[in-house]
């Protein structure tokens, strides 16, 4: 994250509190989702009641570094989707501020197929940009169709690869606290297939995972928000949005992302998922950038945290 002075974050929370109110005062999310950011993100208490909307061209007078300018829009659009209310009028408000600061937003897009209500289009368009996407192009590229088409397989349950299989299971035997006896255990209290089972996702997904256990967060939809924001947090900046938008609709705007679970409404806590996104901004490490855990699987999980500068 890329920390505003303090006209910048005045400046960047009058353009978001516009967005929001262009029909109606803040609602309670809002009111909550601002606190938050005030909180974790921009370090900084002002009145937003007090808040004069603002026109692009002030904007683009306020801000002009380039990350600064890329953080507001990104974060702009989060406070749409999170804020349940979504509008027209909000999507042209936000195109004029990127139009003015230069920004590229494609997912702008997203927000135009959540308002239109394309629900099918806009899971597509997430999910191709997240870890998921980067998952299947990385087994089409090295392995082709019948690579696809063997996850499936195993996912839908239909076959199996015990050697694999194998490998995740003796990770039971690792010492208590390691961070593969604690990949193992979550996996096994969550009800969740290892690769190789029937059932078992892609092993590329395991990192998901790992970021559970080394973040400490739980699977429910809280868990699911929060651990979506931390590794929003982490993550380099074109998979970082998507990831955020991807986790609010599934988790609380009840919008179906995934066949493997129900979408929910109304999980979002504002002040724990900003917690999260800045906790795992911190870090040292981006854990989906060839990190190899394999090669740290027996390492303590406390040992980990401390090398890769995540918060306690």
């Amino acid at each position: 994250l890329s920390n505003p002075s303090p006209a910048e974050a005045r400046a960047g929370l009058r353009a978001v509190k516009t967005v929001l109110t262009l029909q109606a005062p803040l609602n309670p999310i809002e009111t909550k989702l601002l606190a938050a950011v005030q909180k974790h993100i921009l370090r900084t208490e002002l009145d937003v009641d007090a808040l004069e909307p603002i026109e692009p061209d002030e904007l683009k007078a306020a801000i002009t570094r380039p990350l600064v300018r890329e953080q507001l829009m990104m974060g702009t659009v989060v406070a749409v989707f999170a804020s349940g209310d979504a509008h027209p009028g909000q999507l042209e408000q936000i195109a004029a501020y990127r139009d003015a600061l230069g920004v590229a937003l494609p997912e702008l897009e997203d927000l135009r197929l959540l308002i239109d209500r394309h629900q099918t289009l806009l899971r597509f368009d997430l999910l191709r940009h997240m870890y998921i996407g980067e998952a299947l192009v990385s087994i089409w590229k090295h392995e082709g169709a019948r690579g696809l088409v063997e996850r499936l397989a195993r996912f839908r349950g239909w076959s199996e690869e015990p050697t694999l299989a194998a490998r995740y299971r003796a990770l039971g035997e690792l010492a208590p606290g390691t961070l593969g006896r604690a990949y193992y255990e979550h996996c096994r209290a969550g009800g969740f297939a290892f690769p190789g089972e029937r059932y078992g996702a892609p092993e590329a997904i395991v990192v998901h995972d790992m970021a559970h256990v080394l973040g400490g967060y739980g699977t429910d939809a809280a868990g699911e928000l929060q651990v979506a924001a931390f590794t929003a947090g982490f993550r380099k900046r074109e998979q970082s949005l998507s990831i955020l938008l991807f986790v609010l609709c599934q988790f609380d705007l009840g919008i179906p992302m995934v066949p493997v679970a129900e979408p929910e409404l109304g999980n979002l806590d504002a002040d724990a998922f900003m917690a999260a996104l800045r906790r795992g901004a911190e870090m040292s490490i981006d854990l989906f950038d060839d990190w190899d855990f394999w090669a740290v699987i027996d390492q303590p999980v406390e040992r980990l945290r401390e090398r890769y500068g995540i918060a306690g």
